[in-house]
């Protein structure tokens, strides 16, 4: 009897260990399409880590279409926070030259410290001539890195995302990103004329994203967001130590196809909106403070320039202040239910 018992808890043993076998078996036999598909979706230091699973996966990595490098993956940063990593430029190299798809999906780059800004563009290059539909950068540089001159004209992206500040220069002709339709960008401070000439000149721009950072010690800028094309527009306002003070910055939209727009807010600006008559869902979230000296007139000029809105979300500072304003000077302001 004892020995039945022990027999049978071998076989299933036996069962289990070729059931995980199979399932193991089972991944492993997926056409390389789809174990790439599958690679994608995580960084290329994961992906490129696959390769000691077994020989049947030693070179799938070097046929993913999307290619993501994030310094911040590496085991043993230095301390200091200004110094390159040591091996990372050289990894996206050899990546870069080892990998064989005809078309990079997308290619994301994240240096939080500083690189080699002669390797990066060749990195962008690269990614160029493999005709990339989506780059995402990141570069911890400290100071404003001039953006590489292919990207301008090329007809290849349709997504760029820039998440630090990058020195942008509209070109001579006119137009730029000219197959973008979804472009995010964070800006610095930035100038009347790069806000002014860029939205303008993307003659395929859709969906656009934009982080404005204000400082202290520059004058607070005018934001001119221009676009025949545009449709979804989100932005978004961050300060520094300018909670307790008056900011007069302006933000002036002209977007005649612009369904859904999003302001997020520290600050209270000045808003002049223009031929916003396909507009369906406005968000409005912005600060106020009881002690902040704003005109509270600001609310209800904002407010009337996205009249012809069906949906609208105000959040409690706004509402405060268009109270205010209400209160001392009662314009006749209508919001379509």
């Amino acid at each position: 009897m004892a020995h039945d018992r022990q027999n049978n808890v071998t076989k299933r043993k036996r069962g289990r260990s070729k059931t995980n076998r199979g399932n193991a078996d089972r991944i492993s036999a997926l056409p390389d399409s789809v174990l790439c598909h599958i690679l994608s979706y995580i960084p290329t230091k994961h992906a490129v880590a696959t390769s000691v699973i077994a020989k049947r996966w030693k070179n799938v990595w070097t046929a993913v279409p999307n290619l993501s490098f994030d310094d911040r993956l590496c085991l043993r940063p230095p301390a200091s926070t200004y110094v390159p990593l040591r091996g990372f430029a050289d990894f996206v190299h050899t990546v870069l030259l080892r990998t064989n798809p005809v078309k990079i999906g997308k290619f994301s780059l994240y240096c939080s410290r500083p690189t080699n800004l002669a390797r990066f563009y060749d990195w962008i290059a690269t990614a160029l001539m493999r005709e990339v539909g989506e780059i995402q950068l990141y570069l911890g540089q400290q100071s404003r890195v001039e953006l590489p001159e292919a990207i301008y004209s090329a007809a290849c992206l349709k997504v760029l995302t820039l998440d630090s500040d990058f020195s942008i220069q509209v070109p001579s002709s006119g137009t730029c990103f000219p197959s973008v339709k979804i472009l995010s960008v964070r800006l610095e401070n930035p100038e009347k004329s790069v806000t002014e000439n860029l939205f303008c000149s993307c003659p395929s721009l859709e969906e656009l994203s934009v982080t404005c950072e204000l400082h202290d010690d520059t004058p607070p800028p005018n934001l001119i967001i221009s676009s025949a094309t545009l449709k979804t527009c989100k932005l978004t306002v961050r300060s520094e130590d300018m909670l307790f003070r008056e900011v007069d910055y302006m933000l002036t939209i002209t977007a005649p196809k612009l369904e859904s727009l999003e302001i997020y807010s520290d600050l209270l600006g000045s808003f002049v909106m223009h031929d916003l008559h396909s507009l369906k869902k406005v968000k409005l979230d912005i600060m106020h403070a009881e002690w902040a000296q704003v005109d509270p007139y600001r609310a209800i000029q904002l407010l009337a320039g996205i009249n012809s809105c069906k949906y609208l979300h105000l959040s409690a500072g706004i509402m405060s202040v268009s109270n205010r304003s209400y209160y001392f000077s009662s314009p006749s302001v209508f919001i379509q239910a």
